[in-house]
């Protein structure tokens, strides 16, 4: 037989198992409980802006890279979590600005045979960035990340600057030096007179977007 009475649960109980769930939720949504919200995504763009020297004149230009991703893997636990990448830039694109060195630079690089300078980070660890601690979230201060050009892989080592951060976009600049002769590259001379310095300075400027 039912007595008729109620019995109110305690308070204390009822308060903690509140907390628990409430700090439950938090952990799921935030990707920080094993087995949840593993693998984020961000949508990326990249200006490129690249410079050299020559005995005649210095030269300057820039390309803008393909539209890519950058997937953030095993985010349950960030000092663990490894990022990966494809950066595709057309080298038919490089503009210096120049019509006639443009197509000098063009046929030296072969763009009709190798059309494409790719850029690759495959499950790249958050320590190979050797992060600092700056805010909320450490900022990178080096990328490694393999370079493709002219159908020669490269490992190469950029540092890290203009850093911006935030819940839902990150803004970073990316500089290292090419070298044309590893590259394969063999700019034109002119009489055997003028004379291109073989390392290029490029800057990469990238922003990313989280989907």
């Amino acid at each position: 037989m039912f007595s008729g009475k109620t019995t109110l649960p305690n308070p204390k109980r009822f308060l903690l198992m509140n907390i628990r769930s409430i700090l439950f939720a938090v952990l799921f949504s935030t990707g920080l409980i094993p087995g949840f919200s593993q693998e984020v995504t961000w949508k990326g763009t990249c200006s490129v802006h690249f410079n050299g020297e020559s005995t005649l004149h210095d030269f300057e230009g820039d390309v803008a890279a393909e539209p890519f991703t950058v997937k953030i893997a095993g985010m349950a636990n960030p000092a663990t979590a490894t990022a990966s990448s494809t950066v595709v830039v057309k080298a038919a694109a490089m503009d210096t600005g120049n019509e006639k060195r443009d197509i000098e630079m063009h046929k030296c690089m072969d763009v009709t045979t190798y059309p494409e300078i790719v850029v690759d980070m495959d499950h790249l660890p958050v320590a190979a960035t050797k992060p600092a601690p700056d805010g909320a979230v450490p900022r990178p201060t080096i990328i490694p990340f393999q370079m493709t050009v002219m159908g020669k892989a490269h490992e190469v080592t950029g540092e890290v600057s203009d850093w911006s951060y935030s819940d839902e976009e990150v803004a970073f600049s990316v500089s290292f030096p090419v070298s044309l002769k590893a590259c394969g590259i063999k700019p034109p001379g002119v009489l055997g007179v003028v004379k291109v310095k073989d390392e290029i300075l490029v800057k990469a400027s990238l922003k990313l977007k989280k989907e």
